[in-house]
């Protein structure tokens, strides 16, 4: 494995040294006998010998940085040579880890070129500073966060609403990203199937905003919302599966149907916009914007204290009127509720499957309204019909089964 490694990480570093791109003292034997020197110091179980030769590897790739700084100033090359002694040293015991870091590091240092023009020429400021933004919410706001109910009803989890937060940056992220390499209109389509698996109305709202901003990606917007609904499809059915088994045949014909009308009339508006002459914008602006989704996630805690007050207030009542307002921000809680509730025979389950199908029919209707506020006319004049199909071919195998 270490003669592998340093042969693979050598061989690249020889490719750049006859370009004249790297420092000459390092090369594909050079690599490799790095390599093989750490792994059997890794044999001699000696700290004494390790130490020898990692010190005899740095002094000596410090004496080569400082004979070819003035030519080579990079320091990729010498911390290359590091980490390949280190791996070789890792073959001797834990070779899986030591074959993926030969790999990747191999990967790092041969992608010079595109990551520098990736830095330089594509990525601006304010995309570095979105990313910036959204790996603090992640990383540092998210974990401290108390993961327990706050209010007097325990429905608002802090940590809950917050991950709603990330979650509707990354998907305004999700279809930026697909747009800037897929193109605008095949990226749209892409990102608005993947972002409805987290959620079908931020999707649908993102990519509407994005089609309001530039007209000629109009058709891909519409792909991309329509799409949406078929993730929407396919989680409901794992949901009701998960829940409460028995709520499929009150609800799994219908759903299923949502899911194919989304998928036809998605196509049909994906392959115009692929043959579309129209010229698309370039790619720019903010990758997401957090006043929405911060706006999003605030609708969110105060439609789940809604909802607590109403089943306090109404009883066992209230459960129905609870799961079907809930649909006004995420149909699959609502329809895991509606499951839950079944199962502990709070609710039967006709009337269960009656409060998760008018939760989703509410959903698909604020679909209908976010893709009027944030798109524009045009888009929801074009968007709405799939919406209508849909909840038809919701409800015409509820009224059939009846």
């Amino acid at each position: 494995m270490a003669l592998g490694v340093g042969l693979l990480m050598g061989l690249d570093r020889e490719k750049h040294k006859s370009a004249g791109t790297a420092a000459q003292a390092a090369g594909v034997r050079t690599f490799t006998l790095v390599a093989l020197l750490g792994a059997m110091a890794a044999l001699l179980h000696s700290d004494v010998a390790l130490g020898l030769a990692g010190a005899g590897v740095v002094i000596l790739n410090a004496l080569s940085y400082r004979a070819n700084q003035v030519q080579y100033p990079g320091l990729t090359t010498e911390f290359a040579l590091l980490a390949a002694f280190v791996i070789g040293f890792m073959a001797v015991g834990q070779i899986e880890l030591a074959a993926a870091l030969g790999v990747l590091v191999t990967l790092l240092i041969s992608a010079k070129s595109t990551l520098h023009t990736f830095a330089v020429s594509q990525l601006s400021e304010r995309e570095l500073r979105d990313a910036t933004l959204l790996a603090g919410a992640a990383l540092i706001v998210l974990p401290l966060l108390p993961d327990r109910p706050v209010d007097p009803f325990g429905v608002v989890n802090l940590r809950i609403v917050w991950r709603l937060t990330i979650l509707m940056l990354g998907v305004n992220a999700l279809g930026y990203v697909a747009r800037r390499m897929l193109g605008s209109q095949v990226g749209l389509a892409v990102a608005g199937f993947c972002g409805g698996f987290i959620s079908s109305i931020v999707t649908i709202a993102a990519v509407a905003r994005q089609a309001r901003e530039d007209p000629s990606i109009l058709r891909g917007a519409i792909a991309g919302a329509a799409f949406s609904s078929i993730a929407t499809a396919i989680e409901l059915l794992i949901v009701i599966s998960m829940t409460n088994v028995k709520l499929l045949p009150y609800l799994g014909p219908g759903i299923a149907a949502m899911g194919i009308i989304a998928a036809g009339y998605g196509l049909a508006f994906a392959l115009t916009a692929k043959k579309s002459a129209a010229p698309a914008k370039p790619v720019s602006g903010r990758a997401f914007e957090p006043k929405l989704a911060f706006l999003f996630a605030g609708a969110f805690a105060a439609m789940c204290l809604l909802a607590a007050l109403l089943q306090t207030l109404l009883g066992p009542s209230g459960a129905e009127a609870m799961i079907a307002l809930g649909g006004l921000i995420d149909t699959h809680a609502a329809t895991a509720s509606a499951g839950r509730l079944a199962s502990s025979g709070t609710l039967e389950l006709a009337a269960a499957a009656f409060a998760a199908m008018l939760a989703i029919t509410l959903n698909t209707l604020v679909k209908a309204g976010a893709s009027l506020i944030f798109g524009g006319r045009a888009f929801a004049l074009r968007v709405c019909p799939s919406h209508l199909g849909m909840i038809l071919a919701l409800w015409l195998p509820w009224l059939y089964l009846r």
